[in-house]
């Protein structure tokens, strides 16, 4: 799959910066991204008016508390007009045209300069229908929400789960009294997961190399897959390659 995105900011640094966070977070993904840098609102209408559509759009706000309505503002407003559905969310280095952003139905509000965390957290949304498909886990802190997105893979260890997310974060369940594929059963009927060894299941999204004996993930985590199992978990890597790439 590819994913279209328009960056449209005046600012050439703040433009780059944008670019350049989509083009990380899409590196880590079976997928890849197409990112259009546009350096004013017009030309962003321009492209539009030219059938030019995307799966995302990432809008500069200029302008000063009690003036005008930034042109990024009023373009993207323009875009809803014009019937375009997609995710959009807005840049501004002031929090002033937050009320505003929303009304133009932004899915987010990054302030300047966006930090790859904040972007990285807006395109797990965007890439996922509705924000995708998530497991609740009870954990020693509280009831986590884990988008099946956000997590490469499962590890089982003496009844307790460990998802490890594509953050770096490791999040433990609470002790399990019930058998491991039981929990996983929503993940596998995804389709985007599979069970490399009785203890782990990966996000095939986030696997990197399948070698005899081991699965290795975009994380670098090396993970056992016993010679039994290693033509099922072949078999659905490329299924799930040739699924994604047809999307």
């Amino acid at each position: 799959m590819i994913f279209h995105i328009a960056v449209c900011a005046e600012d050439p640094s703040l433009r780059a910066a944008l670019q350049r966070h989509c083009e990380d977070y899409f590196a880590r993904r079976a997928d890849g991204c197409l990112v259009e840098p546009l350096d004013t609102p017009a030309a962003l209408l321009a492209r539009d008016a030219e059938s030019a559509r995307y799966q995302l759009y990432l809008i500069e706000l200029w302008g000063q508390p009690g003036g005008p309505l930034p042109a990024g503002l009023e373009a993207a407003m323009e875009l809803r007009r014009r019937g375009r559905r997609a995710p959009l969310a807005f840049a501004a280095r002031t929090p002033a045209w937050a009320y505003y952003a929303y009304r133009a139905d932004a899915m987010q509000y990054l302030l300047c300069p966006p930090r790859y965390e904040a972007v990285a957290a807006l395109l797990n949304r965007a890439v996922e229908p509705e924000y995708g498909p998530a497991l609740t886990l009870p954990t020693a802190a509280g009831l986590r929400v884990l988008p099946f997105a956000q997590i490469e893979y499962i590890e089982c260890t003496q009844h307790i789960v460990h998802f490890h997310l594509t953050s770096g974060e490791a999040v433990a369940s609470l002790s399990q009294r019930v058998p491991f594929l039981r929990l996983a059963t929503p993940l596998l009927a995804d389709g985007r997961f599979v069970q490399t060894h009785r203890s782990y299941l990966v996000n095939l999204a986030e696997v990197r190399l399948l070698t005899p004996g081991e699965v290795q993930m975009a994380s670098g985590a090396r993970l056992p897959m016993p010679q039994g199992r290693a033509e099922r978990v072949r078999q659905a890597l490329l299924a799930w390659r040739c699924k994604t790439s047809e999307s």
